[in-house]
Order: structure tokens, then C-alpha cells, then sequence
């Protein structure tokens, strides 16, 4: 554990089922983090002897997930875990971490993100005291979905973020803040709970509940109070959200090689690599088995439309 504060960590929010994601996200920090910046990783309480045996504390710092709970102002931790889905709850521990004094600056990132070449604080910040900021309008993410599905992906996207930027009165475009990882700075979250959460009798429990899209209120909050100077950066890393995108890139001969040209990692989602999830499949054979035939037939289906 760190005791001075710093002006950028790395941070990491997880549970059992991704504990082999994060070990291999953690190897490749070890690899690649060429100015050693600070790594925390964060768990449910009972999860904490398993991320300790698995984590190599050379490399991070396993946290318990309460700890950041604890620091939201009114609810108990029975606010959050009574919450519908551990995607939610995620949600709000990882917008909280900013109060635990760690850092000014922290790239968040998600169990299944993986560095694929070697990266330093200049690929986050600025200067010391200024981080970069996701903002972009998501045109290749709504441009492969257009061509290749699925087709509510577009309609999503804007439900996800059109809301929180009614919400907060901004003009303008609609703009997307990920994908992971994010550059997130604790004064942009501070003067969205100061200048809108708490004159609402509200806390981030509440914002997230009504709008679950955490990422979309820390840029909405960004533009809208201007916390920091605004340096956009596009997303950091290739993010396959969907099976046939990694699959199609795969086609067209783009490998790790040639990404590394242009993003300093991957993130091949949860939701359908589901190799590398930890313990016992929570679906029965009978109802992975069809899950696995649904996949073949929609990758026969793909390939002929990519011929």
C-alpha cells in the first residue's frame, strides 16, 4: 500500500469469476508498466484470500471492495449490495475509488483488459496535474454494429447516454467516455456529486440506479462543470464487445502485432469469452450446450455475409 498520495494509479474492480482475467491483466502490467505506477485491485470481502493467493502483491495491491464503500456518503453497505446485478454495484465502487486518497488521476480498468505493449504516465496525463479524457462519438463501434449487428446496438448506445446528458442540461452532440480502460480524475467526480448529486439530497447510489452508465456520467459531469482542461484521447485500447468483431479482425489478418500499432492493449468482453471464467459454470450442460450451438450457427451465418 501506498501512503503518500499519487498523481495516477492504476485500479482494477473484480470478483471471483474474473480472477484469471485479472491475473493475466496483472502479467501484463508486470511486462509493461515502464514507469511502475502504482496498481490496486479490489474484491468482495469474501473473495479477498483467493485474490491474495493469485495476485502477485509485487505488482498490486488487493483492497477490499468494502473499504470504498464505506467512503459514499449516507447509504451502508446494504445500499449497495442489495442492488439488482453485480454490474451495478461495480459500477458504483469503481466511481467511488477517488475517495479512498489514493491518487489524483486513475485508469480504471476492467478484469478483461490486457496491455499488449509497453506504456508510461505521458499515455495518460498531460503534465502532473492534467489526465487525458475519452471523448469521441462512437462512430466505429455504431458503424460495425450497423453493418453487422446486432441491431439494437445503435438504439443502446443512445439509451445509455442521450439521459444522463438531458439530465445535466448540456448542449450539443452526444458523445461516448469509453471504453474501458478510463482516465478518470477524482475533481470531475467530486463537482458532480457538489455542483448536482448533493443538491438533490443524492449520491452516486442514486445517479447510477436511475442511468447505469458510469462512464457517461463522469464525461457528462467533465464537460458540463470543467473540472480539468479537456485533452481528448480516443479509446486506449481495442475493445471486441462483440464475439464476430474479434473474429472479423482475425479474418482481415489483424493480430496483436499490428494493434500495438495503435492501442496500448485489448479487451475481449466477459460475456462471451467465457474460457477464462473462474469455478463452476453458473448455466446447466444442457443450456451451454444450446448456448454453443446458437454461437456456431451465427458464425456460419457471419462468415458467408463477410465472403
Amino acid at each position: 500500500m501506498i501512503k503518500e498520495k499519487k498523481d495516477l494509479v492504476l485500479y482494477c474492480c473484480s470478483f471471483h469469476r474474473d480472477i484469471d482475467r485479472v491475473v493475466r491483466l496483472i502479467e501484463s502490467i508486470r511486462e509493461h508498466n515502464t514507469d511502475k505506477i502504482p496498481v490496486f485491485v479490489s474484491c468482495p470481502k469474501g473473495d479477498m484470500e483467493l485474490f491474495l493467493s493469485k495476485i502477485d502483491s509485487q505488482v498490486a495491491s488487493v483492497l477490499c471492495e468494502e473499504e470504498i464503500i464505506k467512503k459514499i456518503p449516507i447509504p451502508t453497505l446494504e445500499d449497495v449490495y442489495s442492488l439488482r446485478g453485480g454490474k451495478l454495484q461495480q459500477q458504483i465502487i469503481k466511481s467511488e475509488f477517488w475517495r479512498m486518497g489514493l491518487s489524483e488521476t486513475t485508469l480504471v480498468l476492467d478484469s478483461d483488459c490486457q496491455f499488449i505493449r509497453p506504456f508510461s504516465r505521458s499515455d495518460f496525463m498531460v503534465d502532473e496535474c492534467t489526465p487525458y479524457s475519452i471523448i469521441h462519438e462512437g462512430r466505429s463501434f455504431l458503424r460495425f454494429t450497423s453493418r453487422f449487428g446486432p441491431e439494437r446496438a445503435r438504439a443502446e448506445w443512445s439509451k445509455d447516454r442521450r439521459p444522463i446528458q438531458l439530465e445535466l442540461k448540456r448542449p450539443g452532440l452526444t458523445y461516448d467516455y469509453g471504453y474501458a480502460p478510463f482516465i478518470w480524475s477524482g475533481r470531475v467526480w467530486k463537482s458532480l456529486y457538489e455542483r448536482h448529486l448533493e443538491p438533490r439530497g443524492e449520491n452516486i447510489i442514486d445517479a447510477i440506479t436511475r442511468h447505469p452508465s458510469e462512464l457517461t456520467w463522469y464525461g457528462e459531469a467533465l464537460l458540463k462543470y470543467r473540472a480539468n482542461e479537456i485533452w481528448p484521447r480516443e479509446e486506449l485500447f481495442r475493445h471486441y464487445h462483440y464475439e464476430h468483431e474479434f473474429w472479423l479482425d482475425r479474418r482481415l489478418g489483424i493480430h496483436q502485432a499490428q494493434l500495438a500499432r495503435d492501442f496500448l492493449g485489448v479487451v475481449r468482453q466477459s460475456n462471451w469469452e467465457h474460457e477464462l471464467d473462474h469455478g463452476r459454470p453458473g448455466k446447466s450442460v444442457a443450456s451451454r450446450l444450446v448456448r454453443r450451438m446458437r454461437r456456431s450457427a451465427k458464425w456460419i451465418r457471419f462468415h458467408l455475409d463477410t465472403l
